[in-house]
This record gives structure tokens, sequence and C-alpha cells, in this order.
């Protein structure tokens, strides 16, 4: 099909703060979570529906292109989303499209630009870039940073499933892209978008100061830094096992009183991470060196100096990494 020729953007007029309903479950807010759009479970199954909402100038467009999102940079970072002419070019050339939700009447679709070259695009986006969120952290509003990360992790999974994972087949969305049938007859399955649970916990211990708190690091991550342990959760284990296993494995540190804190999205690419608070019941690290590069435990005091008197740093401030520290720090001792 031959592309359109599409006018450069009015950045302004593309340029929209999304609004955020918090969903705050125990007054909690966790960054990437919470965009405030009504996911349309049942309408999305009107495959009219879906084409009256595309064809829709008001339905705003989230265009995603290798996994990086179309933000205007500058001091004050925000999130484009297109509509009007200058979406009906981009949904022209996009590989994929998925309803992500309604925010009032207003239909919000993520759009796969990832099979084209950026002269390509350079019409459509104007002055804005395609980055990866994760370089703004905390500069960007919530809910923009939130309905970003969807439209990523939801588009995807559409890129990692385009066969059908049992016979092989050519696969083809469904219900506004939250669903992908295999198009074999004799298959016809049916597959859903997947999120992989992953527990991330902060172990300490109880002592002079307040006790301390177990880090470690991967050999992978940005210099200097110390983060809490991590690690997928395995078949057939409940999630307070997945915790204990996976402090085991990684530092040697046998757990108890493992308790959940709070949940967040984290489509980098695709996990939920599952936070959780544990009480070490041994204080000996004995590293797995596939697994850390170093794990140590820190007091108060020594944390407080990350960055200053030393070369080491916490997790970056959008993650719940960053949040189970910061909630340690804070508590009385």
């Amino acid at each position: 099909m031959a592309r359109k020729e599409v006018k450069k953007p009015n950045p302004r007029a593309i340029a929209r703060t999304i609004p955020m309903c918090q969903f705050s479950a125990m007054g909690i807010s966790m960054f990437y979570s919470g965009t405030g759009l009504d996911r349309a479970a049942a309408q999305r199954r009107d495959e009219e529906w879906i084409a009256r909402q595309l064809h829709d100038r008001s339905s705003r467009i989230v265009p995603v292109w290798r996994g990086h999102n179309l933000i205007l940079a500058g001091s004050n970072p925000s999130a484009l989303t297109l509509t009007g002419d200058h979406s009906r070019g981009l949904l022209e050339i996009a590989g994929e499209i998925a309803l992500l939700g309604l925010d009032g009447a207003t239909a919000f679709f993520a759009a796969d630009l990832s099979d084209h070259e950026m002269p390509v695009l350079a019409p459509i986006i104007g002055r804005g870039e395609f980055s990866d969120i994760r370089e703004y952290g905390m500069l960007l509003d919530r809910g923009e940073a939130a309905l970003l990360a969807y439209a990523r992790g939801l588009l995807f999974w559409h890129q990692r499933h385009r066969y059908c994972g049992i016979c092989g087949g050519p696969t083809a969305p469904r219900q506004g892209g939250h669903v992908r049938v295999c198009g074999t007859e004799e298959c016809g399955a049916e597959h859903f978008p997947r999120t992989d649970p992953a527990v991330i916990m902060l172990v300490t211990r109880p002592g002079p100061e307040g006790g301390a708190a177990l880090l470690g690091r991967q050999a992978r991550w940005p210099q200097g830094m110390m983060s809490t342990l991590a690690g997928f959760v395995d078949p057939g284990e409940s999630l307070e096992e997945a915790v204990a296993r996976e402090v085991m494995e990684e530092s040697g540190i046998e757990v108890t009183d493992v308790q959940y804190q709070a949940s967040q999205p984290w489509p980098f690419p695709s996990s939920l991470m599952l936070g959780f608070r544990a009480r070490a019941k041994t204080v000996h690290i004995n590293i797995d060196p596939n697994e850390l590069e170093d794990a140590r435990w820190f007091t108060r005091a020594q944390i407080s100096e990350f960055g200053k008197s030393n070369e080491l740093r916490l997790p970056r401030t959008d993650s719940i990494a960053r949040w189970l520290i910061d909630g340690w720090l804070r508590e009385p001792f």
C-alpha cells in the first residue's frame, strides 16, 4: 500500500499531559502504574467498534519504535501522542496497532513503527524523538510514563507472538490487540498477553544503628550501582518460596519473615516486579558469581554516603528497588 504524505505536525498540538487515575492500594502509587484508562474489555470484542475508534479523528495514537517511545525532550519532557491528520499517516504505516483503552470517550491506541527507518518517520514525529522512557526517569509525568510503558509492553508481546507456540502457524490480532489467534484451521489457539512474575526483595538484619540491608550488583549494571536482589518465579513455587530461593542462590543468605510490600509493572521487556521484605537468618555472604559480581551488608549511615564519599550509588528513582530501600531508610530505629 502506498504511504500517504503527512504534513509535519505542530508538537504543541499533539503534546498532551495524560490524566492519571491514582489507583493506590495500601496508599501506594508505583511508577509505571496507574494509566487511568478504561481498558474497554467489553467494547474491544466488537471489531466494528474498534474500526470506528481508529477512524475517529479525536482518537490518540501512542507511537512505539523498536522499544522506544515518542517524547518531547527538554527540561520538562513530556509524552507525545498523535491525533487528527497526523495520526492517519501513522496508522497507514504501523506494523501492529493495539487498543490501550478509553479516557472518557477518547480512545488510545499503540502503534508499532519498528519496521521503518527514521527518515520515513521524520515527517510524522516533528520535534519529538524516540527514547527509552527510563532515560527520563522521574522527570516524566507519572500518568504519561504509565501510558508509554503500557504501550511499549503490549507491542513487545505482539512482536514476540507472531507465530503460534503450539503449531507454529501465523497468528493475527483480535479484540483490539489483546488476543492473538492462530490462523491454522486445525489449531486456532488463542494467545493472550503475558507478564513474567519476578520477585524483588530487600533483605535486612538487626543490629546497631538500625541494622543493615543486603545489596548486590550484577556486572552488566551501571558502574557502582548497588541494588536489592531479584529473580523470576519458577513453576511450582509460591512467591515467598521464590524470595527465599533467589536470596539463597545469589548470596548464600537464609531468610525468614518474608512479607509482601507492593508491585510494579516493569515492561523492560515484560515483567511484573513483586516487592518483598525479608529478615536474614544468617549473615555470611557467599555469592554465586554467575548471578552477582558483588554483595554486601550496608548500614543506613553507609548508604547515606553513596555518591558522596564513594562511587557507589542506589538504583533508579523510578524503580521498586529504590522504593524498597528508601522505605527502609525512613523507618525509625
